[in-house]
C-alpha cells in the first residue's frame, strides 16, 4: 500500500512538472509574439537592406510627404540675416519590404524601430548657414506600420539666412522661410510634398520684440529641376522699443535743433547747443546703424530720417557760426539796403520818419551815424502819407544795425527750419504706415 502511493505521488508531481512547463512555453511564445517574432520577421531574414531605396519595381518613385511644426524661434538677427528655429519635422513614405500581416501576429499593426535600421530620405536644409549633416540621432525611432508606411519625426535646430527687408523699420514685417530638399536622388525616384498648406507653430521661446502672424508652406518643383519644401513664416516686430529710445529722441532732438534761431547771439551759447545736438544726433545715427544690415539692398526709411536730420544740424551749425560772424561784424561797414528790408521785415523794428529819426541820430554825431545804417523807402505806416505828393512831403527812414540783420535771419531761419523738420517728420510717419498696408496687401494677393 505505502509502494503504491509512492508511485501516485511521483505521478502527479509528473504532471504538476508538464503543466508548469507547458504554460512557461505559452507565456514565451506569447512574450515573442508581442513584437520579437514581428522584428525576426523583418529584419532578420536577411531580405532588407537599409542601402537600397525601397521599392519592388525600381522604376516606381517614392513619394515622401513632408510637414512641419515650430517648437521655437529662438533668434532672428536682422544684422546677420539669419533665422534659427527649433523645429519638428514630420516624414513619412511606403517602404515595399517592412510589409506584413496583423493577424499572423496577434493584431500587431506597428512597431518602433531605430532610425538606423531602415531607409530613410536624405533631405536637407538648403539655405542653412551651418554645415550639413543627417537630421535626428540613433536614439530616434521610427513608427513601421504593417502597410509599410513609415513615419520619421527628427527635432533639429535649424539655423536658416533670411533677407532682411528694412525700409519700414521698426516698423517692419520680416518673412523668414526654410527650403528644404532631397539630396543623392533625381525627381523621378524620389517626389517630396507638403502634407499642409501652413506650419504649426507652438509659440514657445519667441524672440523678444518679434511675434509670428502667419505661416505657409508650398512644394515647388519645376520640369527637370529639384523639388523644394518651403517653409515660411512672417515675423512683426513690436516697434515700442525701438518708437521710445530711438524714433521719439530723434524726432525731439531735430525740433530742438531749430530753437538754436531763438537763443540771442550775446547770450554766447548758440555755437555750444547747435553742436551738443549735432553730437546727439550722430550718436543716434550709430544706434540705428548698428541695428541695420551693413549688406541690405534696401535703405532704412528712419535711417534716410536720422542722416537728414544730422545733415540739417551740420547746416544750422554752419549758418549758426556765420551768424556770430555777423553780429561782431565792424559797425563801420555799411548794410545793403536789402538787409535793411529784411531787418524790418522780419524784426519788430520800427519805420522812421525824418522827424523822428533826428531824435535817434542827431546833429552830426559820427559815432553815431557809423551804428545806424538808413534808407529811402516807399511810405508804408501811420507816419507817412501815401497821398502826400508835395514837395515838403514826410519821407520814411529805415535805420538798422548788424544785430538786427541778425535777428531777422533767426527768424527766418526758425521759420524754414522748423517747417522742415514737421514736413519731414509726417513724411517719414505717412511713408512707415503706407509702406506696411502695400505689404499686407501683397501678402493678401
Amino acid at each position: 500500500m505505502p509502494q503504491m502511493d509512492y508511485k501516485a505521488f511521483i505521478g502527479k508531481l509528473l504532471v504538476i512538472n508538464i503543466q508548469m512547463l507547458i504554460s512557461l512555453g505559452t507565456q514565451k511564445c506569447l512574450a515573442v509574439s508581442s513584437g520579437h517574432e514581428v522584428w525576426e520577421y523583418l529584419f532578420l531574414n536577411n531580405t532588407y537592406n537599409k542601402e537600397v531605396r525601397p521599392v519592388k519595381v525600381w522604376s516606381t518613385a517614392t513619394d515622401v510627404n513632408v510637414s512641419a511644426a515650430v517648437i521655437a524661434m529662438v533668434d532672428f538677427s536682422e544684422v546677420k540675416q539669419t533665422i534659427i528655429l527649433t523645429t519638428k519635422l514630420t516624414l513619412s513614405w511606403k517602404d515595399k519590404y517592412l510589409v506584413w500581416d496583423p493577424q499572423n501576429f496577434e493584431n500587431i499593426t506597428h512597431i518602433h524601430v531605430s532610425q538606423s535600421k531602415v531607409w530613410k530620405p536624405y533631405v536637407f536644409l538648403e539655405n542653412s548657414v551651418s554645415k550639413q549633416y543627417e537630421m535626428g540621432t540613433h536614439s530616434v525611432q521610427v513608427i513601421v506600420n504593417y502597410d509599410g508606411t513609415v513615419e520619421w519625426n527628427p527635432v533639429e535646430i535649424f539655423h536658416s539666412t533670411c533677407a532682411a527687408d528694412v525700409r519700414k523699420f521698426p516698423f517692419d514685417t520680416q518673412k523668414c522661410s526654410m527650403v528644404f530638399e532631397t539630396l543623392g536622388y533625381t525627381t523621378k525616384e524620389i517626389r517630396i510634398h507638403s502634407v499642409e498648406d501652413h506650419v504649426d507653430f507652438h509659440g514657445y521661446g519667441v524672440t523678444s520684440g518679434w511675434y509670428v502672424v502667419d505661416t505657409d508652406m508650398e512644394t515647388k518643383s519645376e520640369e527637370g529641376s529639384e523639388i523644394h519644401i518651403i517653409c515660411s513664416l512672417t515675423l512683426k516686430r513690436n516697434p515700442t522699443y525701438f518708437i521710445l529710445n530711438v524714433f521719439l529722441p530723434i524726432v525731439l532732438l531735430s525740433f530742438m535743433n531749430t530753437c538754436v534761431f531763438i537763443l540771442p547771439v550775446q547770450f554766447g551759447e548758440k555755437a555750444s547747443f547747435v553742436i551738443t545736438v549735432f553730437l546727439s544726433l550722430a550718436v543716434f545715427l550709430t544706434i540705428v546703424s548698428s541695428n541695420l544690415p551693413e549688406n541690405s539692398d534696401k535703405v532704412s526709411i528712419l535711417n534716410v530720417y536720422v542722416f537728414i536730420c544730422t545733415l540739417l544740424s551740420v547746416i544750422i551749425a554752419i549758418l549758426t557760426i556765420i551768424q556770430i560772424r555777423i553780429y561782431h561784424r565792424d559797425s563801420d561797414r555799411s548794410i545793403s539796403p536789402f538787409l535793411v528790408k529784411l531787418a524790418v521785415m522780419f524784426t519788430s523794428k520800427q519805420v522812421l520818419t525824418d522827424d523822428r529819426k533826428k531824435n535817434v541820430v542827431k546833429g552830426n554825431d559820427k559815432e553815431k551815424r557809423r551804428k545806424h545804417a538808413t534808407i529811402d523807402v516807399v511810405p508804408q505806416d501811420r507816419f507817412c502819407n501815401l497821398d502826400d505828393q508835395k514837395p515838403n512831403a514826410v519821407v520814411c527812414k529805415i535805420n538798422a544795425t548788424w544785430p538786427d540783420v541778425v535777428r531777422a535771419f533767426d527768424n527766418i531761419f526758425l521759420l524754414v527750419f522748423l517747417v522742415t523738420t514737421i514736413i519731414m517728420t509726417v513724411t517719414v510717419l505717412i511713408m512707415a504706415v503706407r509702406n506696411e498696408e502695400l505689404a499686407e496687401e501683397h501678402d493678401s494677393h
